[in-house]
């Protein structure tokens, strides 16, 4: 009550403690950058769980040097895989909201300020996901993805592409316990949750890049040929009851196609390519304003 009270104008604004979440395996240097963006978060009231799942690049040694009493690091020697620790998350986590991160990518500094806006604007909010800029290999901003405004009600889209970019979601612990991930959809764990809630979730998307995203010239064949089997699980188990067993299947069969390009363009070396039309280019300005930030 005293909580409410003071947001709705009692006087004092009391700020919700985020967990910001990175499960990391090897990423060298790249998670100290992750690790520095939410350092410099313009919203401060923050905890951050680093969750080392079996790395042996010497990337946890760099983190157990950070001495701040927000910051916890848990290091069991397992790996357990991404959904594995992300419900370790949800566990372990203090705050009323989650913020997802992967260890390769890094915040704008804004990006927690305005995502807990949103929740304390909008009350029945449960997920809030951001549009991102694209970053490559030597840390430079190539575009943007996602930077459209998202219908999460239309199932057919959610279906074929997605209905948050899962990097930049941040949703309330409440929601998180409800809706555990599952163990069994390997880099399909964020299209499984986010489906299988779709009809009982309120989703918010704001459209403009808080994240910036490592996606260029990063795709390794067998993660994505994963990624496409998952995928394609999801079709199956949820699809007929969403759109329908044609249109179900007319996704399917995308799926596939998919994969068997992918396949083709590795055997040439030309595998990059695939992620050339999954980003917008931006401008020169757009560009420097955003290397500027990052």
């Amino acid at each position: 009550f005293l909580r409410k009270y003071l947001n709705t104008g009692g006087g004092i604004e009391v700020k919700p403690l985020v967990t910001v979440s990175i499960p990391f395996k090897n990423p060298g240097k790249d998670l100290l950058l992750a690790v520095k963006s939410v350092f410099a978060q313009t919203f401060e009231n923050w905890e951050l769980i680093l969750i080392n799942d079996g790395s042996d690049d010497g990337s946890e040694q760099l983190v157990k040097k950070i001495q701040d009493p927000r910051v916890r690091i848990i290091d069991d020697g397992k790996n357990l895989g991404l959904p594995a620790r992300l419900n370790q998350i949800i566990a372990e986590s203090a705050g009323e909201l989650l913020a997802r991160m992967d260890a390769d990518d890094a915040m704008h500094p804004r990006r927690l300020e305005k995502q807990v806006e949103i929740f304390q604007h909008n009350p029945s909010i449960d997920v809030v996901d951001t549009c991102a800029y694209i970053i490559d290999k030597e840390d430079k901003v190539v575009g943007k993805k996602r930077c459209e405004h998202a219908d999460a009600n239309n199932f057919y889209r959610a279906l074929k592409w997605g209905i948050v970019l899962h990097a930049s979601v941040m949703a309330k612990k409440d929601w998180y316990v409800k809706n555990p991930y599952r163990l069994d959809y390997p880099r399909a764990e964020d299209r499984e949750l986010f489906v299988r809630t779709i009809q009982d979730t309120k989703f918010y998307h704001i459209a403009e890049p808080l994240l910036f995203y490592r996606f260029e010239g990063n795709v390794r064949l067998n993660s994505y040929l994963q990624s496409y089997s998952s995928e394609r699980k999801v079709l199956m188990e949820y699809g007929p009851k969403l759109i329908g067993r044609t249109r179900t299947a007319l996704l399917y069969s995308r799926s596939l196609a998919k994969s068997s390009i992918l396949y083709m363009l590795s055997i040439l070396g030309l595998e990059n390519i695939i992620n050339k039309n999954k980003y917008e280019p931006l401008s020169e300005a757009e560009r420097h304003h955003a290397q500027s930030l990052l």
